[in-house]
């Protein structure tokens, strides 16, 4: 850069203090940072060797970048002054000057002080391969030996009980290993989990809003209540301004009241000392349990009707988000909330002892194989340069660290975590006079929480140094934005300046946190061209899309639902909708380089040219489920493309193929990998072969029964068969003597699949994906592990812990395709035209579901687990965590869209796809503060994707009037703004009729192909042609036929009526009780849950006590009381919740018990309720019309039986249906369910081997008994 700012100038120079650059997307950090260690260097009164200055970068690409430039700019300055001594010194110096990653840096320090720590001096780097083998090998070793233990650990088991998940202990095992991984980015991980631990084993008179989790919560709850405040105070201004309204006032300014008096007892928790809080943790839960709303008053019937609904709308929503509010935080008083604490503790302590022990088994491992990995750089390197003891005291070389480097300097400042802190902090001159830090950064682009950076490193000393010349600490702040065109900026700026502040973005962004245009872009002025233009919004309606509906009828993933409900974690994208994206993008690709008339500023050669397809890039925030499709569409359209996905490498044929040759090599008797291997190039078996082979030994593997058709059968398949085994047997003779990656290159050779691969489709790709495996496995050879068998292991390891290498990178700089890549590996890149896709798709949320949640300042947030009880819920520690790591989610997403939007030079196109456009926009203008700037942050929490966010912002904008006019009378308010938009609304319909035209196209083509088929002069092969490509497959019919089917899934494919659907209560324990506190009340229940409840109780109702009472004084109120108290037992031992409790109808339960079937059932002398059964029957059984050569196909029916019992050495079938049942209609039911009945009927005299003599169904609605005893 010729040309420096003040600002620049400043960073540049300054010097004799910590200095701290905050330089935004585009402010030339890294070019501010070269030249300040070129004139440091090159000063000719107080020159610095540029080995006296450690640089820090965030990856070795960059450091190799920086050398590079630096040593260019040194020589340049030869070619100024070739006779510069010092110049000279300097350009002899370059490349051992400390110019590194932070591990680098680490490793360097391990190396001179290996004796310090006690290391081997001959370590080496373990390879991520071996260190991940070596992790789980630990790991299993670990758990080996404490289920091995003599003297049990109850605290142990009861962890495994509680969060080992159903089946093993996987969920644990891979627990202790992320826990370790992640408390690896504490200074001093032990401690971190000790003092988590003790976190739980809280005293007693514990007052929970003093703690960090209590005020998390409570902040929490602050938020909410401003949002409550601000919609009633919408709703007093609509109340004032409307006519006949005037009843409604006191009420409302009433509750306003209240809610303000407990959001003042909120804000007091803020203040340090519990003597200045005007109330407790107790005293909030008592306020929030008598806050009520009192009753409206009754308006004229000449009232406002809008207006009256639109106010009682908004105050409903308040009293649902209080009502949250009172059931899912303030529910327990600190004394209940410490008594789970305390039960929790012996686990977490439990769990933490584990990650140490394995931290430890792990380590000495390491040591006995000389090996350290990554973490241990960092771990190691601290050691070395901290005194052991509490506080933080540099070591002596530390100290000679501290007189050695001159200055440290810091890029990508943002993305430390707290190792990196203390380790440059420890080697830095912060006491002395003049300190020698220079850190330089944006918060804004801080994208790697998940990998623990703490941006609140950044955030701390940029909210506290000062800017002022002199001082020891000093900010400079960098802002003007040298690579975007001024549409792109202002377009940027006006978006962030209303969503993004402090509570969500961590950030508040102002006007001295805007951009500022610096790029300079020559003018243009040829005709019929255009260049740069407004910011695009393409905003998609799916319309037709309907999302799963879940079992109780409700939709977990519609638009507009009520805020602080669970979000739909990661919902299923359909292709169709992605599809519909995806063409927008293409088409809108297609125009801008096929017109001819978009043109790009060409940097290497300062003038303007033609876009190309590489100036393009799509960015997704995940490639998962979406570059595939992207790429379908753009070649379908014929623009070629990229994209670097960094997954789906394993699931390549070629790399699938290889894998399943290397596994019968080292176990032949493995079915699926023989057959994959059979079926591939290398063995050329045609499907008729290989079933021959079967036919040969159905029973054996399908290795021996290769094995007997070369030795017994003849003809041209036993001796290809022969062949085969004889080559296979040649490979696994190789495999004793080769290493892995030497077995595979001659397998390469010998079979001639890598030629093959290169010949088919994608050839080149191929051949990279097997390359790569081959160096795989080279650099698996030079672990400690050797052999195929355990490389192998090794491979499948990676595949079921959703690891992946990515597929081989075959693509040049400047090969002429659009890139699509996450926007996380385009941090650093810039482009001419960045489309930003996938804008409407849900934020990714499922960490917040998993049992144990972990966090860097909070600690642990368990579930609370009651196993003896099946009693599951969020402790209150998880809710704090739950709502904190929500919090920095959506502040971490909301920078990464400022990543994406910053990537772009001149052009920015934004998409994104919605279901129900009208009910989005107006939920988007719901989110509005008439007056405010900035969007309320109590809205931008409840956004749940890109759209949530750039939708109430854009509808401000005077561009936007298309998109507002889609609600009549809402038209919302309007800024005045400097940035261009361009809002174009899509339907998948209008989107899919041009699929329509390029399906007649196809259709007439056909037809005329058609044509000059029947003109054309037929030979003699057209006999053979039809024969063969009319072929059909002869059992066609079974390949659809299911392998398992329940009953009720029967009776849907044979009933034309929907009836009654429960999902059944398991026979042997009741479900976990995971439905939200909120729900739980008797009119949330739907009709299907309250049909479960019912069965539950009548399978746990106890028929002993039942006869006694009816053997009695047989009054009907004592049965009645008897049901009573027994359902009353089952919320004592919290096998129903209260509120299932209440839906329970105990009279018509009575009426069961004295109907003569109920009478029956009591007197049978063995009685079984909830039997669940699986019995296997012929597929003719179930499709009556079923070929014959398929009657033997057989399919496993599953379902559950929900009473039966027996006289006289039969059984009698009996089920409960709660339909509602008109009158008169008891015929419709009993045909609605004679399938599931026949069937169950089928699995008792099965499983019981007696005969089913009656079988009713019993109508709890109305009391009738339905039999199907004619035909038994």
């Amino acid at each position: 850069m010729s040309r420096w700012t003040d600002e620049q100038l400043e960073a540049i120079s300054a010097s004799g203090c910590n200095l701290l650059v905050a330089a935004a997307a585009g402010a030339g950090k890294t070019a501010v940072l070269v030249e300040r260690i070129i004139r440091k260097i090159t000063d000719k009164e107080n020159p610095v060797d540029i080995d006296r200055l450690l640089i820090v970068t965030f990856t070795t690409a960059a450091a190799a970048e920086m050398r590079q430039r630096i040593g260019d700019a040194i020589a340049r300055e030869l070619e100024k002054d070739p006779g510069s001594r010092n110049l000279q010194r300097q350009a002899a110096l370059v490349n051992r000057a400390c110019i590194t990653t932070i591990h680098s840096f680490c490793l360097d320090v391990i190396k001179n002080n290996f004796h310090c720590v006690d290391l081997d001096p001959s370590f080496r780097i373990a390879d991520e391969t071996e260190a991940l083998l070596m992790k789980v090998e630990t790991l299993e070793e670990l758990f080996e030996e404490k289920y091995d233990e003599e003297d049990f650990s109850p605290d142990f088991l009861q962890l495994v009980e509680c969060y080992g998940g159903s089946r093993d202990d996987r969920l644990i095992q891979d627990m202790v290993l992320d826990l370790y991984e992640f408390v690896q980015s504490h200074p001093w991980p032990e401690k971190w989990l000790k003092q988590s631990a003790e976190a739980f084993n809280v005293p007693e008179g514990l007052d929970f809003g003093s703690t960090a989790w209590g005020r998390i919560l409570i902040k929490s709850a602050e938020i909410e209540l401003e949002g409550c405040l601000e919609a009633m105070r919408r709703s007093v201004d609509i109340i004032q301004s409307s006519h006949g309204l005037e009843p409604y006032l006191p009420i409302f300014n009433e509750d306003i009241s209240n809610m303000e008096a407990i959001l003042k007892a909120c804000k007091s928790f803020d203040r340090p000392s519990a003597l200045e809080r005007s109330v407790s943790w107790d005293g909030l839960c008592d306020a929030f349990s008598s806050l009520e709303f009192g009753r409206l008053g009754r308006c004229g019937k000449d009232a406002d009707k809008t207006s009256q609904e639109q106010v009682k709308a908004l105050r409903d929503e308040v009293k649902e988000r209080i009502k949250r509010l009172k059931e899912e935080i303030f529910v327990l008083p600190s004394a209940a909330i410490a008594e789970d604490l305390r039960s929790i503790y012996p686990l977490i302590r439990c769990l933490s002892g584990l990650v140490m022990e394995f931290g430890e088994k792990y380590a000495a491992k390491k040591r006995d194989k000389s090996l350290l990995d990554f973490n241990d750089l960092e771990h190691f390197c601290l050691k070395i340069l901290i005194e052991p003891g509490e506080e933080i005291v540099p070591s002596k070389v530390a100290l000679a660290l501290q007189e050695r480097f001159e200055e440290i300097l810091v890029d990508e400042y943002q993305d430390s975590n707290l190792v990196q802190e203390v380790i440059l902090t420890a080697i830095s001159r912060n006491n002395a006079e003049r300190p020698n830090m220079f850190m330089v950064g944006d918060v804004k682009q801080s994208i790697y929480r998940f990998r623990q950076a703490r941006p609140e490193l950044f955030l701390d000393k940029y909210n506290s140094y000062p800017s002022e010349v002199g001082s020891k600490n000093r900010k400079i702040m960098l802002y003007k934005n040298f690579r975007s065109r001024e549409e792109v900026i202002h377009a940027v700026n006006f978006i962030f300046k209303q969503i993004m502040s402090e509570s969500v973005g961590e950030l508040d962004y102002s006007d001295v946190e805007a951009l500022n245009p610096g790029a300079e872009y020559c003018p243009f002025e040829e005709s019929g061209a255009w260049v740069g233009g407004p910011v695009e919004l393409h905003i998609i309606e799916s319309g037709a899309y309907q999302p799963e509906i879940s079992d109780n009828g409700e939709n977990p993933d519609e638009e507009g639902e009520p805020e602080g409900k669970e979000l739909s974690q990661e919902p299923e994208e359909q292709p169709d909708v992605i599809q519909a994206e995806a063409r927008v993008v293409a088409g809108r690709i297609k125009n801008l380089v096929d017109s001819g008339t978009f043109m790009v500023f060409d940097k290497n050669t300062g003038a303007y040219r033609k876009a190309m397809y590489r100036d393009i890039v799509i960015l997704l925030r995940t490639t998962r489920n979406w570059s595939d499709v992207f790429m379908e569409e753009l070649t379908a359209r014929g623009i070629p493309a990229y994209a670097d996905t960094g997954t789906g490498y394993f699931r390549t044929v070629e790399v699938q193929t290889v894998m399943s040759l290397l596994q019968i090599i080292d176990n032949p008797m493995q079915d699926i990998p023989m057959l994959s291997v059979l079926r591939s190039s290398i063995g050329a078996f045609s499907p008729d072969e290989l079933a021959d082979i079967r036919l040969l030994d159905r029973e054996a593997s399908f290795y021996e029964a290769m094995k007997k058709m070369a030795a017994e059968g003849a003809g041209t398949v036993a001796e290809k068969t022969r062949k085969f085994l004889d080559r296979l047997e040649g490979w696994r003779q190789k495999a004793l003597y080769l290493s892995t990656d030497e077995l595979i290159w001659y397998l390469y050779t010998d079979t001639g699949y890598y030629s093959y691969a290169g010949a088919m489709p994608g050839g080149v790709q191929r051949q990279a994906n097997l390359r790569v495996l081959f160096e795989r496995a080279r650099q698996y050879e030079q672990t400690s592990y050797k052999g195929l068998f355990n490389f192998i292991n090794f491979i499948n390891r990676l595949k079921r812990s959703s690891g992946d290498m990515g597929s081989a990178r075959v693509l040049g700089e400047n090969e002429n395709v659009v890139r699509i890549m996450s926007i996380h590996k385009s941090k650093g890149l810039e482009f001419p035209v960045v489309i930003v896709s996938g804008c409407g798709k849900n934020f990714n949320l499922q960490d917040m579901n998993r049992g144990i949640l972990v966090h860097q300042d909070l600690g642990f947030g368990p579930d609370f687990v009651d196993c003896k009880r099946r009693l599951s819920y969020p402790s209150m520690p998880k809710q704090a965590l739950r709502y904190k790591i929500r919090l920095e989610t959506l502040s971490e997403e909301m920078r990464i869209l400022y990543v994406a939007f910053t990537r772009a030079r001149e052009k920015l196109i934004i998409t994104g796809t919605v279901k129900d456009l009208k009910k989005s926009v107006s939920r988007w203008l719901e989110c509005q503060c008439p007056g405010a700037a900035k969007l309320p942050e109590y809205e931008m929490l409840k956004a749940r994707n890109y759209l949530d966010w750039i939708g109430p912002a854009v509808l401000r904008h005077r561009d936007c009037s298309a998109l507002r006019e889609l609600v009549p009378g809402n038209s919302g308010e309007t800024l005045e703004d400097a940035s261009s938009w361009d809002v174009k609304l899509w339907s998948r319909k209008d989107i899919l009729q041009d699929k329509a035209a390029q399906l007649q196209e196809q259709k007439d083509f056909r037809d005329w192909i058609k044509d000059i088929g029947e003109r054309a002069e037929h030979t003699g092969y057209a006999d053979e042609i039809k024969r063969r490509l009319g072929w059909r497959y002869p059992y066609e019919v079974s390949a659809r036929l299911p392998a398992k089917i329940s009953v009720t899934e029967l009776k849907r494919r044979f009933s034309t009526e929907m009836a009654e659907e429960y999902p059944a209560a398991t026979a042997y324990m009741p479900p976990l009780i995971k439905k939200p506190a909120f729900l739980e009340t008797p009119e949330g229940f739907s009709p299907a849950e309250r049909g479960t409840i019912l069965h539950f109780v009548m399978q746990h109702v106890d028929l002993d006590r039942i006869r006694a009472v009816l053997s009695g004084a047989g009054q009907d109120i004592g049965l009645e009381d008897d049901i009573r108290l027994q359902v009353e037992g089952m919320v004592k031992d919290e096998l129903l919740t209260p509120q299932q409790a209440e839906v329970v109808d105990m009279a018509k339960i009575a009426r069961f018990f004295r109907s003569p079937i109920g009478l029956r059932l009591l007197n049978a002398g063995k009685v079984s309720r909830e039997v669940a059964f699986n019995i296997e029957l012929k597929g003719s059984d179930i499709y009556k019309d079923m070929p014959s050569v398929l009657q033997e196909e057989t399919i496993l029916v599953q379902g559950v039986v929900d009473c039966c019992f027996e006289e006289q050495g039969n059984i009698v079938l009996l089920d409960y249906k709660t339909d509602y049942v008109p009158y008169g209609c008891a015929d419709s039911v009993r045909e609605r369910y004679r399938t599931q009945m026949e069937y169950y009927a089928t699995a008792l005299e099965r499983i019981t081997g007696k005969k089913v003599k009656e079988v009713y169904i019993y109508l709890f609605w109305n009391g009738e008994l339905i039999d199907y005893n004619e035909g038994l």
